[in-house]
This record gives C-alpha cells, sequence and structure tokens, in this order.
C-alpha cells in the first residue's frame, strides 16, 4: 500500500505543478505527506521511520520554500532522502544481514555474496540518483527539474528494479543456504 500511495503522491504533485506551479504543488506534496504517514501509522499503529523522515523534511523543506518564495529548498528533499537511502542501504552492508536481504530474504534465496553485491547497488544507485537530483536543480530550470522527479527518476528505479530481479533470478536457489 506505500508504494501506491507514494505513487499517488507523485501524480498529485505532478498534477499540481501543472495546473498551479510549483509552489501549489509544495503544498500538496506537504499535505501528501502528512496523509501517507497517517495511512501508515493507521495500517501498522507505529509511526515507521521512512514515512516519518519523509514528512519531516517535506514539512520543514517546504515551508521553507513558501516561506522563501524559493523552490530550491523543496527540489533539496529529493536529494536528501535519496541520499538517507543511500546511506542506510550502505551502513548495513557493514551489519551480518543487509537491508537487502532483510526486505527481501523471506522470499527470495540468494547466496549471502549476492546479497552483499545488491545491497551495494541499492546504495550506489540511491547516492547516484540523489547526486543527479542536485546536478538538475542547479543546471536546469524548474519545469525540467520536475520533469527529472516525475519522469526519469521514476524510470531509473524501474529499470533498475528490472534489472536487478534478472540479476537475482540468475542466482535464486531452492533453498535458502548461506
Amino acid at each position: 500500500m506505500s508504494a501506491a500511495l507514494e505513487f499517488l503522491l507523485l501524480a498529485a504533485f505532478f498534477a499540481s505543478y501543472l495546473w498551479k506551479g510549483i509552489f501549489f504543488a509544495t503544498g500538496v506534496l506537504m499535505a501528501g505527506a502528512v496523509l501517507v504517514l497517517a495511512a501508515s501509522w493507521w495500517r501498522s499503529r507505529k509511526l515507521e521511520p521512512l514515512p516519518l523522515v519523509v514528512t519531516i523534511l517535506a514539512l520543514v523543506l517546504g515551508s521553507v520554500t513558501l516561506a522563501f518564495h524559493d523552490a530550491v529548498f523543496i527540489k533539496w528533499k529529493f536529494s536528501i532522502v535519496e541520499w538517507l537511502f543511500g546511506g542506510v542501504f550502505f551502513a548495513t552492508q557493514f551489519m551480518r544481514q543487509t537491508l537487502i536481504e532483510r526486505m527481501l530474504g523471506a522470499q527470495i534465496h540468494v547466496p549471502a555474496i549476492v546479497w552483499r553485491r545488491l545491497n551495494l547497488l541499492w546504495a550506489a544507485f540511491f547516492l547516484l540518483l540523489g547526486s543527479a537530483n542536485v546536478y538538475v536543480i542547479y543546471h536546469y530550470d524548474t519545469a525540467d527539474w520536475v520533469r527529472f522527479k516525475v519522469w526519469w527518476s521514476t524510470g531509473a528505479m524501474l529499470v533498475f528494479v528490472v534489472a536487478q530481479a534478472l540479476y537475482m533470478s540468475r542466482h535464486m536457489q531452492t533453498e535458502k543456504t548461506s
């Protein structure tokens, strides 16, 4: 459900940007982030860390964007979130079980080295995507940044997920072994 809500929030951001511009879209993003957090809480009766951090960033950077009437602040939210993801993936590289293995290990059985490679690739992907966003922020206008955020980053994620699935399928085992 969370992925569907995140996609709806992205669609609402894009539609509101096209309708009324970046500052209206920032307000929609802020309200939508609160709704996604509320839905997450309603589903599990606890505040999950990911929606909480995303909501806090949306509210803080969105408020600064609206207060100073400068879109650069809300544009930075995307990079910060991606870098946080990348950092968390990278940090678990040094733990007994990586984040990607914690997320998928019950359903998919691959050797431990494959989990480590996948985890490192996810870390690199998120760090690179956040860095690409900063490049777009400072080298392109807001309309191009919105297109990058909505279409290019979403497309990159889809391509990356398919590539990861193909890589995992080559190494899948019938029983879990390490």
